[in-house]
């Protein structure tokens, strides 16, 4: 007899159903930092979405993606919760050689996974304008 195990928590319990963002994260092509003149920044205007809306274990979660969007988005977000608590969860995809676009203004290069978290690991607000990012 199972009983009431588990029941007692007093966390909320979030079900891990359809998430209306990671349906538009799916769509996204390219990764993107904060650049409103340009247009294609959709990645960048999710990542502040997902930092308000969602916690660390989502992040680690999205980080097990098959979509290397969906795993650079958990890797950006638990970067900037807070890069010292989740640096070996980073350090471990420093050499994931799965590419992806980075669109910053109206350049678009190539890179891996792994290069992109090295980029998190020395600057977690790298796709911030200079304007924006928080004093360290």
């Amino acid at each position: 007899m199972l009983g009431n195990v588990g029941i007692a928590s007093s966390q909320t319990f979030k079900p891990r159903g359809y998430d209306p963002l990671l349906t538009k994260l799916a769509s996204v092509k390219w990764l993107s930092n904060h650049d409103p003149g340009f247009g294609g920044n959709e990645f960048y205007k999710l990542s502040k979405e997902f930092l308000l809306s969602h916690n660390p274990s989502d992040f680690k979660r999205m980080v097990h993606s098959r979509n290397p969007i969906v795993k650079a988005m958990g890797l950006l977000c638990l970067a900037q919760v807070d890069s010292d608590k989740y640096w070996f969860t980073l350090l471990a995809h420093g050499s994931d050689k799965e590419e992806v676009y980075l669109h910053r203004g109206c350049v678009v290069s190539k890179l891996t996974i792994g290069e992109f978290t090295q980029r998190l690991l020395s600057n977690p607000y790298f796709l911030e304008a200079e304007e924006q990012r928080p004093a360290m």
